[in-house]
């Protein structure tokens, strides 16, 4: 709540401040900057938004409402649309107050995704040290309970739902982040989200470690879609274990699965360099 508020004052000030600061008597800039921010809060969502690289900078749980930088664009062309020249005021009116009911639809989104589409409940499964996912929605909260309980926390896939963000479609990226942060707070403990490659990841042995993986469009080995059930395109979550006893595959938590074994190859493919780790 204290970051929604710290983002709609932000937010509020961008849009005050190109209204009665930041504005040229020149309709054509005034045109630029409105088209320009619009621009910049449609590639920030899709691009952008809630990618876990953003907890590098804020540490914070809050991380996914801090870095949701759509909002203070979306109030900066609010504040150009009331400055339009030759267009009567009902309609500036009208669309500076879409503009701004977008900029408080993003400082609210983590709330409103659960409003509007329902989180399951989830479960408490567990299949050879392996947290089961209930649903198709839930791998990222049960890759997170098999991670805490690797470090000693015992926590079930239903109590990190709500902690996660997760609605019915899934769980933001960060909103797993804020979930793995809140508990990790609590116990005293610090989160690093990974800046290595695999090799280096593979190298440092040190584990657990949550990565966010998926299979990318285009790969020709079609085991991973007709053998392993993979659907191109699609996230999930799965903890690094530790390595076999020989060095040579990784120990894998799958939360649809459960217990496996993968090799460095598989990872090229399915791992994209992002993941979790707590000290």
């Amino acid at each position: 709540m204290i970051a929604m508020l710290v983002m709609a004052g932000l937010s509020i000030a961008a849009g005050w401040f190109v209204y009665a600061i930041g504005y040229s008597d020149k309709g054509q800039r005034v045109m630029l900057c409105l088209s320009l921010s619009v621009l910049a809060m449609i590639y920030f969502l899709f691009y952008a938004s809630g990618q876990l690289f953003w907890a590098k900078y804020v540490s914070n749980s809050a991380a996914i409402v801090y870095t949701n930088f759509a909002s203070i664009f979306a109030a900066l062309a609010a504040g150009w649309a009331l400055r339009l020249p030759k267009t009567p005021a009902w309609r500036r009116g009208i669309l500076s107050a879409l503009l701004a009911m977008v900029s408080a639809a993003a400082i609210l989104w983590p709330l409103l995704s659960i409003a509007i589409r329902p989180a399951p409940e989830g479960g408490d499964e567990w299949k050879n040290g392996v947290a089961m996912q209930t649903s198709w929605a839930t791998c990222s909260p049960a890759a997170e309970a098999t991670l805490l309980r690797a470090e000693g926390i015992d926590i079930s896939e239903s109590e990190l739902i709500p902690m996660c963000l997760t609605d019915s479609s899934g769980t933001p990226t960060l909103g797993l982040y804020r979930g793995i942060k809140l508990v990790a707070d609590e116990q005293g403990r610090s989160v690093n989200v990974l800046n290595e490659t695999l090799d280096e990841m593979w190298n440092r042995d040190d584990w657990p470690v949550l990565m966010a993986v998926k299979l990318p469009y285009g790969v020709d080995d079609r085991r991973y879609v007709d053998q392993w059930g993979w659907i191109p395109g699609m996230g999930h979550s799965v903890v690094a274990l530790g390595l076999t006893s020989d060095g040579q595959r990784m120990l894998v938590g799958d939360p649809s699965v459960g217990l496996e074994q993968w090799s460095k190859e598989d990872l090229r493919v399915l791992w994209h360099g992002d993941g979790i780790r707590m000290e």
